[in-house]
């Protein structure tokens, strides 16, 4: 396996709605899933190519990706209160939606992220992670500031965990944050990832988690997160 680490820059805000959860109690993961980032770089190989054949490539390339992040020290949580248009139940011709209000959470990071990937095909896709421009919501604009080869991840670097490794991490008494989080099947094949297809399907993805170890300071409408340690 070869590994490629990218530092990436977040100018503003990052939020990606935790899996499952109400659009209009949209709370956010502090951190892109495995597979925010790795349908990311397959519909940035497809824009930026035109090509969808090239997508379908750098598919099979990062759907098995072993992905790990490192965060700063600090991440700070915002729920703000918006305005949002939501489909009416019973729809006329004249008006399809209604006006009503929700709750969205947005993270700051106080410095830049670290990014790897590892996989056995990394170079179908270094090309295209260099030009990542937003991950999680279309708002959470983001520009690689470099990337490089590395040897393998640090040990404090997060990754996803399977429902046995949750398991066994709640049994070591071990304090920690969890958050569900999707990630792509090894049995998922292009087509049922490919919204053009008449096979795609939802059915593609496995839940796992992130389990940040993290002291919590709370506000009525924020909070940060001091990661602690390993």
């Amino acid at each position: 396996m070869q590994w490629v680490k990218l530092t990436l820059h977040f100018p503003s805000f990052f939020s990606y709605r935790i899996p499952d959860y109400s659009s209009q109690y949209a709370l956010s993961v502090p951190l892109p899933s495995p597979s925010v980032i790795k349908l990311a770089v397959v519909a940035t190989a497809i824009k930026t190519t035109g090509n969808v054949s090239e997508g379908e490539c750098v598919f099979y390339a990062v759907r098995d990706a072993d992905v790990r992040i490192t965060l700063p020290e600090q991440i700070a949580i915002n729920s703000v209160l918006i305005k949002r248009l939501k489909k009416k139940k019973n729809p006329t011709e004249l008006e399809s939606f209604e006006r009503t209000f929700g709750i969205r959470e947005y993270i700051f990071f106080s410095d830049d992220i670290d990014l790897f990937i590892g996989c056995n095909d990394i170079g179908v896709v270094t090309k295209y992670f260099v030009m990542l421009r937003y991950l999680g919501s279309s708002d959470s604009i983001l520009y690689v500031k470099r990337i490089e080869q590395t040897e393998t991840p640090p040990e404090s670097a997060i990754r996803a965990v399977t429902d046995m490794e949750f398991t066994e991490a709640v049994s070591s008494n071990e304090s920690c944050l969890v958050y569900p989080v999707k990630d792509i099947s090894k049995k998922a094949t292009f087509e049922q990832i490919n919204p053009y297809s008449s096979k795609s399907s939802r059915k593609v993805f496995e839940r796992k988690y992130y389990l940040i170890k993290a002291r919590v300071k709370k506000g009525k409408n924020w909070k940060v997160l001091k990661l602690c340690a390993n």
